[in-house]
């Protein structure tokens, strides 16, 4: 941008030098001596090329007032050519006061606000039109030249202008997919510890509470709960690491191990959680597919561990298939329609189901999450294992993932 300001700069500066040259006498037995009034178009194309320039370097509020300058400046100059002597060998316009309006009725359309507008590009246009009409004896020959002129500036500015719309509307998908990928981060990130805190602490006041002063068991208890706040600063500062772009890459793992780790993480709390993996998972899975199954796990087992009151059995399976993985979380507990059960209600429901939703859509896969009909819950993700089948899908469900989770009105939320 500060390239074409300027090489737009040093045209105006040329054309004002060309401009003055052409009204200064080389030969004084062919050319006329310039009159005064021969000057008046060089200062109006000199006040014309600097108000451009001044609308392009400044902000938006700027254009609108050097615009009517240089509309005041065009229809001076023309009153003053009329009035003054004028030698009529010499041009009666400029070449920089052509450029400087055209710029400013593009640079008017692309970037005043709608009310503003229609009032710049009629004082504009009437503007260019007076040049050749009032200064000119024969106007009808430059009449429909300027008006393609005109027609072209506008045209350039309206281009620009659905450009900057396109520009700000992308700018806005950009941000707001940065947004739900940093809100689903905070939330797998910290959910499944916090939960984990509570739990263990709601264990150790039910222990005390009885009055079972075992030093033993209370201190195993309290080491759950260090554990798990550990876990979550250090998930804290990975975040933080990976949004200042400073998190040291790790190796990828593999999709049985996560699993397997969540899940006996999950079994410390006192969760009674049944792992089945099947055959031995590959060890190629994708690392995106690994994620987005590793954490859909964790805000399950982070849900039944909040909700599924009564759960006697939590069953986690997963396969991977020649084209797809999948996941599956059940269990039989019971709890209240609206998903908050017991004291854990008290923290709220959140965005749990719509960010599993979320994250598994993005990869192009699908994903279910319900009652069961003989009670508890069930939750089920599918994901392509084929990154290019993935990204199809993915554009296809990509706008429906943001305001999915609205449909699940009722069931459980983390």
């Amino acid at each position: 941008m500060r390239t074409l300001i300027s090489a737009l700069a040093l045209l105006f500066l040329f054309s004002v030098y060309d401009d003055m040259r052409a009204r200064i006498v080389f030969d004084p037995a062919f050319d006329k001596e310039a009159f005064v009034g021969d000057w008046v178009p060089v200062c109006s194309g000199a006040l014309a090329g600097a108000m451009a320039v001044l609308a392009l370097v400044r902000d938006s509020r700027w254009v609108p007032r050097v615009a009517l300058v240089a509309c005041a400046g065009t229809f001076a100059a023309t009153v003053a050519y009329r009035l003054l002597p004028v030698n009529m060998v010499t041009s009666e316009s400029s070449g920089g006061e052509l450029i400087g309006l055209l710029v400013l009725l593009a640079v008017a359309v692309r970037r005043c606000t709608p009310r503003w507008v229609p009032v710049i590009v009629a004082a504009l246009g009437i503007s260019v039109f007076s040049v050749p009409v009032l200064r000119d004896s024969d106007p009808g020959e430059f009449f429909e030249s300027t008006l393609l002129e005109l027609a072209l500036a506008f045209v350039c500015g309206l281009v620009l202008r659905l450009y900057d719309v396109q520009q700000e509307r992308t700018g806005q998908l950009v941000r707001q997919e940065e947004r739900l990928a940093l809100a689903r981060d905070l939330h797998d990130t910290v959910a499944h510890q916090v939960t984990a805190i509570v739990v263990q602490l709601q264990a150790v006041r039910h222990v005390t509470g009885r009055g079972t002063h075992d030093p033993r068991m209370l201190n195993e208890m309290l080491e759950a709960v260090e554990h798990a706040g550990g876990e979550a600063l250090t998930s804290m500062r990975r975040l933080v690491g990976s949004m200042r772009g400073d998190e040291t890459p790790r190796h990828p793992e593999n999709l049985g191990e996560v699993l397997t780790r969540i899940v006996d993480e999950a079994r410390a709390t006192g969760l009674p959680i049944r792992l089945d993996l099947g055959q031995e998972l590959p060890g190629d899975v994708p690392t995106e597919v690994t994620g987005g199954l590793s954490r859909v796990l964790q805000e399950a087992l982070t849900n039944a561990q909040r909700y599924a009151r009564g759960a006697r059995s939590v069953d986690v399976s997963a396969r991977v298939a020649a084209r797809h993985a999948e996941l599956v979380v059940e269990d039989d507990g019971q709890g209240s329609p609206s998903g908050h059960r017991g004291s854990l209600g008290r923290l709220g429901g959140g965005f749990g189901i719509m960010g599993m939703r979320e994250r598994i859509e993005l990869l192009g896969g699908t994903f279910e999450a319900g009652r069961r009909p003989e009670g508890g819950w069930r939750v089920h993700a599918s994901v392509p294992l084929h990154p290019d089948e993935a990204s199809r899908n993915a554009r296809a469900h990509g706008r429906h993932a943001v305001r999915s989770g609205l449909r699940l009105r009722e069931g459980r939320t983390a």
